[in-house]
């Protein structure tokens, strides 16, 4: 009998619910932003009277869309890529460019995770804008993604076939 290949592994199924969260997230932020921006311009000018915290909740949410889509587009293996040379080169040379290349990715979500965390940790204590937020706030988006990235760079590792585009993209 052969091994059930239907069935994800527990990996699996943490970074696809995990995925999905944080597309779902990120889509619930570009909705707010869209009603936000709607409902910032009727009070200025329609009503003449315009709200003061449209603009600060507005960047935040555009700082987690970015962070939170980076995430998953890496996941997804989706995000911008030039890849014609690398398409070009021999199969063993194009395994060592993504293997250098997954390398950096890891060296830059651990300095994301450490220092965008020490970043949201030392404003923790600060406010800042109409609503007296904390800069944290915004700055926990990178530790967040960070480790998001962590998490689909190990899923990476040890599932093949997560290293692969998902959708019509490269070739």
């Amino acid at each position: 009998m052969a091994p059930e290949t239907s069935r994800p592994g527990p990996l699996r199924a943490v970074c696809d619910a995990t995925d999905r969260a944080a597309a779902v997230a990120a889509g619930a932020c570009i909705a707010a932003i869209v009603v936000i921006t709607v409902v910032a311009v009727w009070y200025r000018y329609v009503l003449g009277a315009p709200l003061s915290w449209t603009e600060q909740i507005s960047r935040i949410l555009f700082v987690w869309v970015t962070f939170l889509g980076a995430a998953v587009l890496y996941r997804r293996m989706i995000h911008i890529v030039i890849d014609m040379l690398v398409i070009m080169l021999p199969a063993p040379i194009q395994r060592l460019v993504y293997w250098t290349n997954q390398a950096l990715i890891l060296v830059f979500a651990l300095m994301l995770l450490w220092f965008g965390g020490k970043l949201a940790l030392d404003t923790l204590g600060q406010t800042f804008g109409a609503l007296e937020i904390t800069p944290a706030s915004f700055y926990l988006a990178a530790p967040v993604s960070a480790a998001l990235i962590l998490l689909f760079w190990v899923e990476k590792l040890v599932d093949p076939s997560k290293r692969l585009p998902q959708g019509d993209v490269h070739l």
